[in-house]
């Protein structure tokens, strides 16, 4: 997984421009940061406190600022405690903008609402100069929000950190650039992220993940796991439904799945073990490595334009399968017992065991390799 951090060091290092400019452009942030040393910051700290009677959910929209919903089992009420911060040139801008740091809080019998409202800002933004010198002003308001634990949560984001926990309820996020962190979420959780990186621990229902460019470590998934990514790597743990995983550039590392994986990834590795079912699997420039069972008539199919394919399953009698691999331009090596069929340096037909399971590997540009472990 991210075998390129490995090479990032070495970029630097053999001169390239891009390093002096890199360096250029942190001396001049740190000049605006010294013309930045009059501006003027103001904090303020507020709670209220909302009566609820039916409601079941809290809907949350913070443009700016970090949004963390808590849910306590023996809570009647909901809390919310605002945070308001401001970073301006004077304090005259300052104090306008925090006038501008505003917030609603309404009921409507199903749902309590919290918007949160922030300053836009004026003036000449037109420089790229004005923008360095302007880049230190801050204005956005964080929430904390104390629920009851069954309540259900939605939350909107344009640029913020999000952090649910401990509610027995589902979650719908949408975000353009934050984290998310969730941790032991009751019902079912969708995640639509354009920038930034997913920690998911303990979701009892299905998990829907869609993302533009960030990485996810998901775990403990009571239910089925959709990851749709552009641009980042996703690990999953411990999924107790089915896994569709589809990524442009990124790899997927996956552990422990009691149902079936369709897998994709264009440019990237797929790594799948302990997995139940069937698995599904195609890479278009990445390797391919699979731990497969075939405890009863499971089909596993794994293709790959350009990587290497490489399989292992265990050797008890009862596993069987009807083996088929096809290779463009690559070897095939294998370390099991079969009975063959047909065998060239591009194919290889026959049966393991019982044959009762089915493997088919096909790779345009990349090598092979069957292995049975524990014999």
């Amino acid at each position: 997984m991210r075998k390129y951090l490995a090479h990032a060091p070495a970029r630097w290092c053999r001169g390239s421009p891009t390093l002096p400019a890199f360096l250029a452009f942190l001396a001049v942030l740190s000049s605006a940061g010294h013309v930045r040393a009059g501006s003027t910051t103001l904090q303020e700290e507020e709670t209220r406190t909302v009566k609820i009677e039916t409601e079941t959910k809290i809907y949350v929209k913070n443009a700016r600022g970090k949004t963390i919903i808590v849910g306590r089992r023996d809570a009647r009420d909901v809390v919310v405690r605002f945070a308001k911060f401001v970073r301006a040139k004077d304090a005259e801008a300052a104090r306008r903008w925090m006038e501008e740091l505003v917030y609603t809080i309404e009921t409507d019998g199903e749902q309590v609402s919290v918007v949160l409202s922030h300053p836009e800002r004026t003036g000449d933004t037109g420089s790229f100069w004005t923008l360095l010198k302007r880049i230190k002003d801050r204005a956005y308001i964080d929430c904390t929000i104390e629920v009851p634990g069954a309540f259900d949560a939605k939350v909107a984001t344009t640029s913020g950190d999000v952090q649910i926990t401990s509610l027995e309820g589902g979650v719908e996020l949408v975000g353009s650039s934050g984290d998310v962190l969730l941790r032991t979420i009751g019902g079912g959780v969708s995640v639509e992220l354009s920038s930034g990186d997913v920690d998911a621990d303990g979701v009892g229902a299905d998990f829907d993940l869609r993302m533009s460019s960030g990485d996810a470590v998901v775990r403990k998934v009571g239910g089925s796991v959709s990851v749709q990514g552009t641009s980042g790597d996703a690990e999953l743990y411990d999924v107790a439904g089915d896994v569709t995983v589809e990524l442009s550039s990124g790899d997927l590392l996956l552990e422990g799945c009691r149902g079936g994986v369709t897998a994709r990834s264009h440019t990237g590795d797929l790594r799948v073990t302990d997995v139940l079912g069937a698995v599904n699997a195609s890479a278009t420039s990445g390797d391919i490595y699979a731990a497969l069972s075939f405890d009863g008539p499971r089909e596993h199919t794994l293709e790959s334009s350009s990587g290497d394919v490489q399989v292992s399953f265990p050797a008890p009698a009862r596993t069987g399968f009807v083996l088929e691999v096809n290779t463009n331009s690559g070897s095939i090596e294998g370390d099991l017992e079969i009975k063959l069929d047909e065998i060239s340096r591009k194919t290889l037909k026959g049966v393991v065991g019982t044959g009762e399971g089915r493997l088919y590997i096909e790779t345009a540009s990349g090598d092979i390799r069957i292995s049975q472990v524990g014999q």
